[in-house]
C-alpha cells in the first residue's frame, strides 16, 4: 500500500496534464488505406493462476517462446513454458537479496533479461531467467520512473525529486554500463509541467520507447496526432503524423466510466473529487511502438464498439498503411524476431490472456 498513493497521484497528474493540453482536430478528413503486413498468431494463453498472479501487471514472450509475466501485488517474477506450464517464480516480497518490496518500474527484454525498479528500497536489479546472476545498483527515486533494456544497456528515465525546484517538469535520461557498473546521463529533456506549450514535444509523465541505439520515441498527451523520434546526440527530432484523421468522440458510458475511475482515485489519495467533466474526444492513439526494423506502429483510438486500429509508418515516417487490431487486444509489443506479443481484456478478473502474432509481409 506504500506506493498505491504515490502511484494514484502520479495517475491522477498525468490525467490533468493531458486534459490542459487537449487540442481539437485537424479540418481536412482522411481515409485509411490497408497496410503492407499482416498479422499471423502462433501462439495463445489462457492462464487461471490467482495464486500466483493475483495481480499481473507487466508481460513478455521471450526468444524461445516462454512467457513472463510480473505480478505487481506479490512482487514477483512468473516464469512459464509456451505451453503455459508455470516453471519458475522468483522475487517476492521482503528485504534480501533477489526480493522486491514495491516494483514500480519493470521491463522485460526478449533474451531473458528482466529489469526492476524497487521504490521502497530505491534500487535497480537487472536478472536472466536464464541464469542466477543478478545485478543491482542505487537509484535516484522520481516521478514517471520508466527502466528500458536495449542493446545498449538499461535506461533510466524519471523526474528526480531533487529536481523539482531547480527544473520542475524536467526529465532525466541515464544509462547503465554492466561492464563498468556506472550510470552516466545521457540526456536531459526540458520541459513544462503545467499548462505545457503545443510545441512541447512530450511531458513529464508520458511514455517513452527507446531504440538499441538509445534513439527514442515520445508523445504529448493532447488529442493531436504526433509522434515523435529524438536522436539524443544531436537532439534532432522526426515527426510520425496523419494530419487530417477526425476526433473520436466519447460515448456516454465511456464518460460515466471516466467519472467512475476519478472518483476512486481520488478515493484512494484521501482528497475530495470535486467537479469533474470528462472530455469530448479521446487522445488520437494511446500506444505506439518501434520493432526491429525501425518502423513505427501506433495503436490508434476508435469509437465505442469498433475494433482498434494500428497505422504503420516507415523509419523515414512515411505513412504506410493500417490494419486492424486483434480483438479484445488490450496492449500490443514487438517482441523480436518479427513477432508481436499481445495481452487480452477478458471478463474473468482470475484469468489472464496474451497471444504472439507473426508479421506477415503482404
Amino acid at each position: 500500500m506504500q506506493g498505491l498513493n504515490l502511484w494514484a497521484l502520479c495517475l491522477l497528474t498525468a490525467v490533468a496534464a493531458g486534459l490542459l493540453s487537449c487540442t481539437g482536430g485537424d479540418a481536412e478528413s482522411v481515409s485509411d488505406k490497408s497496410a503492407p503486413v499482416a498479422l499471423e498468431q502462433i501462439n495463445r494463453w489462457s492462464i487461471e493462476a490467482p495464486d500466483l498472479i493475483p495481480n499481473p501487471s507487466v508481460a513478455g514472450v521471450l526468444l524461445d517462446g516462454s512467457l513472463v509475466i510480473l505480478d505487481r501485488s506479490l512482487n514477483t517474477i512468473n516464469h512459464f513454458d509456451s505451453e503455459g506450464n508455470h516453471l519458475e517464480t522468483r522475487g517476492g516480497r521482503g528485504r534480501g537479496p533477489g526480493e522486491y518490496q514495491n516494483m514500480i518500474a519493470i521491463d522485460i527484454h526478449p533474451d531473458g533479461r528482466v529489469a526492476v525498479a524497487d521504490l521502497n528500497s530505491a534500487r535497480v536489479s537487472i536478472s536472466s531467467l536464464f541464469s542466477e546472476e543478478e545485478t543491482t545498483f542505487p537509484y535516484e527515486t522520481g516521478w514517471n520512473p520508466q527502466v528500458h533494456l536495449t542493446g545498449s544497456g538499461l535506461v533510466i528515465l524519471n523526474h528526480p525529486f531533487s529536481m523539482m525546484t531547480t527544473d520542475p517538469g524536467d526529465i532525466l535520461m541515464r544509462i547503465y554500463d554492466s561492464e563498468t557498473r556506472e550510470t552516466e546521463e545521457f540526456y536531459q529533456m526540458e520541459l513544462e509541467m503545467e499548462n505545457p506549450p503545443f510545441e512541447q514535444i512530450s511531458c513529464t509523465f508520458c511514455d517513452f520507447q527507446f531504440t538499441d541505439e538509445l534513439a527514442f520515441y515520445t508523445a504529448p498527451r493532447d488529442t493531436s496526432y504526433r509522434v515523435f523520434r529524438v536522436d539524443p546526440d544531436t537532439g534532432e527530432e522526426l515527426l510520425f503524423t496523419r494530419r487530417g484523421l477526425p476526433p473520436v468522440p466519447y460515448s456516454q458510458e465511456e464518460k460515466e466510466q471516466l467519472r467512475e475511475g476519478r472518483e476512486r482515485a481520488m478515493q484512494v489519495t484521501g482528497m475530495e473529487p470535486g467537479e469533474y467533466e470528462p472530455p469530448e474526444f479521446k487522445r488520437r492513439f494511446f500506444d505506439f511502438f518501434p520493432d526491429g526494423e525501425g518502423r513505427l506502429w501506433v495503436v490508434r483510438h476508435t469509437e465505442a464498439g469498433e475494433a482498434l486500429k494500428i497505422d504503420l509508418f516507415s523509419p523515414e515516417a512515411e505513412y504506410l498503411g493500417s490494419l486492424d487490431a486483434p480483438e479484445n487486444m488490450r496492449s500490443i509489443r514487438y517482441a523480436g524476431n518479427g513477432r508481436l506479443f499481445v495481452q487480452f481484456n477478458n471478463d474473468n478478473p482470475d484469468r489472464w490472456e496474451g497471444g504472439v502474432y507473426r508479421v506477415v509481409k503482404l
